[in-house]
């Protein structure tokens, strides 16, 4: 009987509906447009143009020669609607010493790994004559290479693979999961023009798509592509001489998607942590974040509240990052 599930459940899973934010819903891939990190959704997602965190390399890869330490981080946001939205990443500077008697710096450069995943379940799963046949599920899946060089004390480039993963168990006629893969790339760079002022530009998601193949699902299946939107996003950062305040605003353009503006400030007392406050869409966000060693190491827990004016209720996410 799962074969005459009916055809909308299907829609609505695949173009990305369950993971809408402001005007996603329709479009593939909506689970990597929602931002990642506490920190980062508490500054209203405008991270590009800060060079701080494994973070960095989900949200511009050239910032990765500007990280002073390596970083494991791990993310959870608890979402409306029974959905979930995770992150695990490392990211690490390379910078080579110098060889003695040779002229100059060596290259710089940095390199990040990361998983994104955002599934649902309980989906209310009925047949042609409206019966019901179950709960279904999706889950997506993103992974990530990121790499970048420095090749001048003001300017870096990168660029990120990713290998894309969509999965629905259970719908096809032998029972056995509906599947899509997917390959994109972003490609970033990043400047800093003057002291304390930093510039990131990003384009996301080439190339990035879905490709479905529904003949063993529909007794007429067909193949469908869903391409994800091709996301550019210009950022400035500025922090304050003293280092206590650190501001940043971001403009965000895709090649379906009316623009978007991203506005974050974080207050920062070095020995304890940091407040973050910010606008994402015109949707407040607000954070917490808190500093403390481990076995003479830095442990970092942040803490986002994000407003949603998609779903009912609002975003909880929780992030803990290790530096070492």
């Amino acid at each position: 009987m799962k074969k005459y599930i009916l055809i909308v459940i299907l829609l609505i899973i695949n173009s990305g509906i369950l993971f809408a934010r402001n005007g996603d819903g329709g479009y593939a891939g909506a689970f990597l447009r929602m931002g990642m990190g506490a920190r980062a959704k508490a500054m209203g997602d405008a991270f590009t143009a800060i060079p701080e965190g494994a973070i960095a390399g989900f949200y511009n890869p050239a910032l990765l020669p500007h990280l002073q330490e390596r970083q494991v981080v791990a993310s959870y946001s608890f979402l409306p609607l029974d959905r979930s939205l995770d992150y695990v990443g490392f990211a690490m500077p390379l910078h080579p010493a110098a060889k003695e008697g040779k002229r100059g710096n060596p290259l710089k450069a940095g390199v990040a790994l990361g998983w994104v995943h955002a599934g649902t379940d309980k989906i209310y799963g009925t047949n042609s004559n409206g019966q019901f046949i179950g709960d279904l599920s999706n889950s997506e899946h993103a992974f990530y290479l990121s790499f970048a060089i420095r090749p001048a004390d003001k300017l870096s480039i990168g660029v990120s693979g990713k290998v894309l993963y969509n999965r629905m168990p259970g719908l096809q006629t032998d029972n056995s999961a509906l599947t899509s893969t997917g390959f994109g790339m972003d490609f970033g760079i990043f400047l800093t023009p003057r002291k304390n002022v930093m510039l990131g530009f990003v384009v996301r998601d080439n190339m990035s798509k879905y490709t479905w193949n529904t003949d063993k699902v529909f007794e007429r299946g067909t193949s469908t592509v869903y391409k994800f939107p091709k996301v550019t996003r210009a950022a400035i950062a500025y922090r304050i001489p003293q280092e206590w305040l650190l501001l940043a605003f971001e403009a965000e353009t895709s090649d379906k998607q009316n623009p978007r503006y991203h506005y974050g400030m974080e207050f920062t007392y070095k020995p304890v942590g940091a407040i973050q406050l910010g606008l994402d869409d015109n949707m407040p966000t607000f954070g917490l974040g808190l500093k403390f060693n481990v076995l003479s190491k830095t442990t970092l827990i942040n803490y986002a509240f994000v407003v949603n004016d998609v779903t009912p209720g609002s975003d909880h996410i929780f992030t803990w990052a290790f530096n070492f």
